[in-house]
């Protein structure tokens, strides 16, 4: 799970470590030390992601060896590609840049010195390998001197900050968007991960800045929200798989500016949600050549993000927002009629001080239960099933909740 620290400049890689039945959350890795406030970041692949920042353009990295071994260790998190990895890296002096370094053993190092002022010395720049043949999470030192990982690509093109980024589900696409006053800039530009070239022409809709950016999980749409008040979506070409071309707006979506947007599961068809300064969420469901909104979920203060669960439970299709107050809510509905209703609100003691800047519910063991073999073994595990949606907020936590009986 990577994390970024927009006050303290850092991307930061979160983990559950494992050992016999106890599982915890622990920082394994500090994989971007930066010059600049970060705003925005997704993974690309199980060993690279991307970052934004008050830059005007977006960094790519690759995971080093020494981490990726780490988290085979402790974790239990595999990497098959592993061995094509670098070994580890650094900044060097007067750079901003992570460079890719070599990993020596300690047999390389050179005692110097006399007495209780001895020194290991070795060569400069290296990182040791046995520094991160830990047994337990690294510790703060180890983090901040010994975690980078390499800097692979920088994508240019943007004239302001960057202020969103998103990946596609085949990871060959990245679509980014920049702070904009003007229909020039609130253009949307789309990198294949191959070349890392841009492809041209940028997808324009937006007349300020883009807030959001998803693509659909068969990559067959790009949904984009903005400052503008208005919603867009994009659809790939069935001939140029990398060429999208928009399909549909709604320029007055909401009567103020959309701060996150989100798609539903595949198989509920084209559903999607938009949340707004305006204490909406909105559900929008494509019927008869547009998309038309079909509920109104109504909030007290405004709506700062939103995701959808990518499962469906007891044919329940379900949907978490958080609010300007830092406040966390769950719905739930079926899919014939839409019409949501409150499954969990959680409580304002264990939920963040400030407004919720990003939700995301944990994928990865969900889509191995959705796929079971037995239709009625699947929902019953999904009944029963932990769920864990982690919430990132402008008070500088990052938090994970384990949610249960969803399906009940």
């Amino acid at each position: 799970m990577p994390d970024l620290n927009r006050l303290d400049q850092t991307t930061r890689l979160y983990a559950e470590w494992r050992r016999g039945q106890k599982c915890s959350w622990h920082e394994f890795s500090r994989p971007q030390i930066h010059g600049y406030d970060l705003n925005c970041v997704d993974s690309l692949g199980s060993s690279q992601f991307i970052s934004g920042a008050d830059e005007k353009l977006l960094r790519v990295f690759e995971e080093p060896k020494t981490i990726a071994r780490l988290l085979q260790r402790l974790c239990g998190i595999n990497e098959l590609r592993s061995e094509e990895l670098p070994d580890a890296a650094n900044i060097p002096v007067l750079g901003l840049s992570n460079k890719a370094i070599q990993a020596v053993g300690d047999d390389q190092l050179t005692i110097v010195g006399n007495g209780d002022a001895q020194e290991a010395v070795g060569p400069n720049p290296v990182v040791y390998s046995s520094l991160l043949e830990l047994e337990h999470p690294p510790l703060e030192d180890h983090l901040a001197r010994h975690t980078l990982w390499p800097e692979r690509e920088k994508l240019y093109g943007h004239g302001y900050e960057i202020s969103a980024v998103t990946t596609s589900y085949d990871g060959t696409l990245v679509a980014t968007a920049c702070k904009a006053s003007s229909i020039d800039h609130a253009v949307i530009r789309l990198f294949d991960t191959k070349e890392w070239h841009e492809i041209k022409p940028p997808l324009a809709a937006h007349s300020l800045t883009v807030t959001s950016l998803r693509f659909s999980e068969d990559d067959r749409h790009l949904l984009s929200a903005g400052r503008d008040r208005q919603w867009s979506v994009f659809k790939r070409d069935s001939n140029q798989g990398a060429i999208y071309k928009l399909s549909t707006s709604n320029p007055k979506a909401h009567s103020r500016m959309i701060l996150d947007a989100a798609w539903a599961p595949v198989q509920t068809g084209r559903i999607f949600a938009t949340a707004g300064r305006d204490k909406l969420v909105k559900i929008w469901e494509y019927q008869e050549s547009a998309f038309i909104c079909n509920h109104t979920i109504i909030s007290l203060v405004p709506v700062t993000a939103v995701d959808f669960l990518q499962v469906l439970v007891s044919s329940m299709l379900c949907l978490a927002y958080g609010t300007e107050d830092g406040g966390i809510n769950v719905y739930g509905s079926n899919l014939e009629s839409l019409a949501f209703t409150k499954l969990l609100a959680l409580d304002m003691s264990i939920t963040p001080s400030k407004a919720i800047t990003q939700l995301s519910w944990r994928q990865q063991r969900l889509s191995q239960m959705a796929k079971g073999d037995d239709e009625a073994e699947t929902d019953a595990a999904l009944k029963q099933a932990k769920f864990e949606l982690a919430v990132a907020s402008e008070d500088s936590s990052l938090r994970i909740y384990s949610i249960t009986n969803l399906g009940s």
